[in-house]
């Protein structure tokens, strides 16, 4: 994965999050006659934040439909005309096709991918360089260069670990294929999900460097409306990417970063705790922090491979269409059954009320400066100078 990139109707509020609560260092600023966009950067996952500065434009018309979203999930490739001869064969559009970009040479392309999602196409040698093609770079300034050595590196989002999408459910077999046959994503696994009234159905794809799961209502025993899933595709007006989880290298310390920093995060669902399996809670990563983990609501389980720990953060989205949510892995590869039917109850128990949709809202002033990601002070707390 090359990078995400976000449509936000409020750039300064969001920076300041993926600064403030994700530790993510503010890298450069691209400027557009109707948008603006900041690169983000932690460890290998790249962000790029663009939001518009003109009424019209391709964001500003985004934002006035979906609100705050993921737009573009970028990705590497060898051979960028083979991957669109499968894209298009699997039914997906070409939005650009393959051109070399004229600064660097660099070969790009562009396809549709899911409801409110494109895929900006990256050919391998883009690699090599610093700042992600095909934005006017205006600057580059890094404001928080964590040694690699450091605590803070260890909370730091260390990689886009899998990517949760909430699909219509009559999109759920087509988009599992169109993926499939696209980009070579293989099912690593398929299941089915209830909590409360929503009844899920959900296929986790992928490939050695991106996981993608699928989640749609399962129509034949969930035949009314509602639920988390139903209420995502109506806030966002389409199908598209509900949450982006970060791997972390201390799910404790970095929940309490965010409550530090004033974030709420999700509390686990109500009894939760009390069925923890004897065998989960016997193991010595999750009984050494048990009471740590329950105190801040970290979410516990495991599969064949090891334990894994999962947080969400309350959306800091207007339309709460986008989560983050952090995960640690202590060698479990997949997801355990009891986390994916929580994850389902935190979102239905915190759905924000409909927001109408006031595309004229979303345009405010914005400082032209470039936002420092951490005071002087609290870089000397953190040690970093």
């Amino acid at each position: 994965m090359a990078y995400l990139e976000l449509y936000v109707a409020d750039d300064d509020a969001v920076v300041a999050y993926f600064a403030r609560s994700l530790m993510f260092d503010q890298v450069a600023v691209a400027r557009h006659p109707t948008q603006r966009s900041t690169l983000l950067r932690s460890s290998t996952v790249q962000v790029i934040v663009t939001a518009p500065t003109a009424e019209d434009g391709p964001v500003a018309d985004y934002l006035a439909r979906h609100g705050d979203g993921v737009a573009d999930v970028a990705l590497h490739h060898t051979d960028l005309h083979e991957l669109v001869r499968r894209a298009q064969a699997a039914g997906l559009n070409v939005l650009a096709p393959v051109r070399a970009l004229s600064v660097d040479g660099t070969r790009t392309a562009r396809i549709s991918g899911a409801g409110s999602v494109h895929h900006t196409l990256l050919d391998t040698t883009s690699h090599q360089l610093r700042l992600p093609p095909g934005f006017a770079w205006e600057a580059e300034h890094l404001t928080f260069p964590a040694p690699v050595t450091s605590r803070a590196s260890m909370i730091r989002p260390q990689m886009v670990d899998h990517l949760t999408w909430y699909l219509p459910a009559e999109a759920l077999e087509p988009v599992t294929t169109q993926y499939r046959e696209a980009f070579g994503m293989r099912i690593a696994s398929n299941d089915q999900t209830t909590a409360g009234t929503t009844v899920a159905n959900s296929y986790i794809l992928s490939t050695a460097s991106m996981v993608f799961v699928l989640v749609a209502a399962d129509r034949a025993r969930q035949p009314q409306p509602g639920g988390p899933i139903d209420d995502f595709l109506a806030a966002h007006a389409s199908a598209g990417v509900q949450r982006i989880a970060f791997h972390t290298g201390d799910i404790v310390a970095a929940a309490r970063m965010h409550l530090r920093n004033g974030d709420e995060l999700i509390p686990a669902p109500t009894g939760y705790y009390d069925h923890i399996p004897a065998l989960l809670a016997d193991c010595p990563p999750v009984r050494a922090r048990m009471d740590e983990m329950r105190a801040l609501g970290v979410l516990v389980d495991h599969d064949n491979d090891g334990p894994l720990f999962q947080i969400v953060a309350r959306s800091p989205h207007q339309r709460g269409t986008l989560r983050y949510e952090l995960i640690q892995r202590q060698g479990s590869t997949g997801f355990g059954r009891r986390n994916a039917r929580a994850l389902l109850l935190q979102t239905h128990q915190t759905e924000p009320p409909d927001v109408p949709q006031v595309p004229d809202a979303r345009l405010r002033p914005r400082r032209e400066q470039f936002r420092p990601a951490l005071s002087i002070g609290r870089r000397r707390r953190l040690g970093l100078g």
